[in-house]
């Protein structure tokens, strides 16, 4: 059975954004129909000689964008889910919307089109002596490392999220996600640590306020009791995705490893910087990459 999607975005400026990343996975056409929030009811007000009363009501309209699409495919379904997710940056928010799937019993029109072929573009190489290694994909590097990730969600207490990185010793980020299981956010550990030691030795961090930025920073940590309150922006790699994307965004956002992820962003993996560092150092001297990690 075929099923209607319909997401309605309350925020129109990330439309184009969801409709690329849409169009790149191949979902089929989508039609965009424009609607209102229930403030458009002082409009009606007005008309009818009521307007005193629409002062009572709030005085913007709240214009929203309603876009349907029809899937056979529950894979690409979700996907498509997962991604209006990330753009929007979770339906679960305040005022970000709504996601609806319903079945649709019989379908005419309907056509499938396949996801874009993404040009190839060669990335600059990390060394030259290191070249061989820049196009590997992440997926073998992953499998090859066999490092299980650190996963917690945003309700976790800080005290817990230690624990759990505490049986991954290798593994110096902990990945908060969603309880759908989509990564919403990074704790690394080092943050972790220094909110840790605030609520030990709270007296330590009060003895080196001098300033008001400091002040609202002590501020800040007392309001940390959570994963979610001490979590980072997602920072991720994807499969297809070669090391030396995954190398740069680990220098971009300082991050010690990234978690890997699927199509619906769910954590599926991860990979260290350290131990990467030491298999491109494998590469250099000779090893083959292909061979299993003794």
């Amino acid at each position: 059975m075929s099923s209607l999607l319909l997401v309605i975005l309350n925020d129109t400026s990330i439309l184009p954004d969801l409709l690329g990343v849409w169009r790149e996975i191949g979902v089929p056409g989508t039609t965009i129909l424009k609607s209102a929030g229930g403030h458009a009811s002082r409009n009606w007000l007005s008309r009818v000689g009521l307007g005193a009363i629409n002062n009572l009501f709030e005085t913007r309209e709240v214009e929203t964008r309603t876009l349907m699409a029809v899937f056979d495919d529950d894979e690409l379904l979700a996907q498509a889910i997962a991604e209006a997710e990330r753009i929007v940056g979770g339906f679960d928010r305040p005022n970000s919307g709504v996601v609806l799937v319903l079945p649709v019993s019989q379908t005419i029109g309907v056509y499938k089109t396949s996801p874009k072929t993404p040009q190839e573009v060669s990335p600059p190489a990390l060394r030259s002596d290191w070249s061989v290694l820049r196009h590997t994909p992440v997926e073998s590097i992953d499998s090859l490392l066999s490092l299980e990730p650190t996963i917690v969600s945003a309700e976790t207490q800080l005290e817990d999220v230690a624990r759990a990185m505490l049986a991954h010793p290798k593994v110096h980020l902990a990945s908060v996600v969603a309880d759908s299981g989509r990564l919403i956010g990074l704790l690394k550990l080092d943050a972790l640590a220094d909110n840790l030691f605030f609520h030990i030795l709270p007296e330590e961090f009060l003895s080196e306020i001098t300033d008001l930025e400091k002040l609202m920073d002590y501020a800040d940590k007392t309001r940390m009791l959570t994963a979610q309150d001490a979590m980072t922006p997602p920072v991720w790699v994807k499969r297809g995705e070669t090391v030396a994307e995954a190398f740069k965004r680990m220098h971009d956002n300082k991050l010690p490893g990234l978690p890997l992820v699927n199509d619906l962003y769910h954590v599926v993996g991860y990979i260290n910087l350290l131990e990467l560092l030491s298999l491109c150092i494998q590469v250099k001297n000779g090893a083959d990459l292909s061979e299993e990690k003794k």
